[in-house]
């Protein structure tokens, strides 16, 4: 038999991904292949792409997946039928694909009533945004936090989380996502029209915001340290903001991170999934099976699927990322 996924042949645009068949690989001891239903696509996967921090060509892509377990190797404690969501990350990537073969130790059970699109609606996105805000910069009772990009697969998740813990969310977001943005349980700030920090300000009567999640990196984190209270924690998330520049770009975007960290009396957070301490492996599968569970029970909203792609259409998923048009998490269906 056979099995399908996506691979990377090379540095460059959307078009260099590939849909390949390749033969379906058994499962070893301890391990389990998982029919993957859903995968999702993450800015990291076009940053890889584009060659930044990319394994040897050709790869395949790929944070977070859900599916059912369809076969198990010796001495795995799972069953077959069992629905799963995995994290990618822990095995060495991988996610576009129509089966994974995974320690069993990475699969974290899906909860009877979470559908397996929603649960990797909670994967990688959610997990970030969850960990930012209780391991991170540990957001205080009642606190309030700034979020750029508020609109987009991991701003949403941090309207969503932070709303249902009583935080207060301000979300930078372009005048046509201002709705998106309401509806999640934030006040949306129009970057292009205002300036965020005087915003920020005007809104925490001069006081700042106790955190701000910054994903775009370069200058913008400066600038984002602006609008901090006194004591606050500035997160950097990644580099979109310096992807397009290529290496340099990012090592630029690093400096920059420094930079913002000379600032009296803040403090500054680089995260990067299951590498930030006390967000390891272990740490990023209870926080997955935490919010599938607070789905479950009706605690957490339902995650926002912006666009959904066949696997063998992932250049399409890339592209709709890439044009900043989608709102929520893009996922690819195989």
């Amino acid at each position: 038999m056979s099995s399908g996924r996506v691979e990377v042949s090379g540095r460059g645009a959307a078009r260099r991904m590939r849909y390949v068949e390749g033969p379906l690989l058994p499962p070893g001891p301890g391990e389990a292949r998982v029919r993957v239903r859903y995968a999702g696509v993450a800015y990291g996967d076009v940053m890889r792409r584009k060659g930044v921090l990319a394994p040897p060509f050709d790869f395949t892509p790929g944070y977070d997946v859900t599916g059912e377990i369809d076969e198990v190797g010796e001495a795995t404690p799972l069953m077959a039928g069992q629905r799963v969501a995995v994290l990618m990350p822990l095995t060495g990537f991988g996610g576009y694909a129509q089966h994974v073969v995974v320690p069993a130790s990475a699969c974290v059970p899906i909860p009877d009533g979470v559908h397996a699109r929603e649960a990797l609606g909670l994967g990688l996105n959610a997990i970030t945004a969850l960990q930012v805000l209780t391991r991170v910069a540990r957001v205080p009772e009642g606190g309030n936090v700034l979020v750029h990009g508020a609109a987009g697969g991991v701003g949403c998740a941090v309207l969503d989380i932070a709303s249902q813990r009583g935080l207060r969310v301000y979300g930078t977001a372009s005048a046509g996502k201002h709705h998106v943005v309401r509806e999640r349980g934030g006040e949306p700030i129009d970057y292009r029209a205002v300036d965020f920090v005087s915003a920020v300000r005007e809104q925490t009567g001069g006081r700042g915001v106790d955190v701000v999640i910054d994903g775009i990196g370069g200058e913008h984190l400066k600038k984002s340290a602006q609008a901090l209270a006194p004591g606050g924690t500035l997160v950097a998330l990644g580099v979109s903001g310096d992807v397009e520049r290529g290496l340099g770009g990012v090592v630029g975007g690093l400096r920059h991170v420094l930079g913002a960290a000379l600032r009296p009396g803040i403090r500054v957070r680089m995260y990067g999934i299951t590498a930030s301490p006390g967000c390891g492996p272990a740490a990023c599968r209870a926080d997955w099976a935490e919010l599938m569970c607070a789905l479950a029970a009706g605690k957490l909203r339902t995650p926002l699927i912006g666009a959904e792609r066949a696997l063998s259409r992932a250049e399409q998923a890339h592209a709709l990322l890439e044009g900043g048009s989608i709102t929520g998490k893009v996922v690819l269906k195989a």
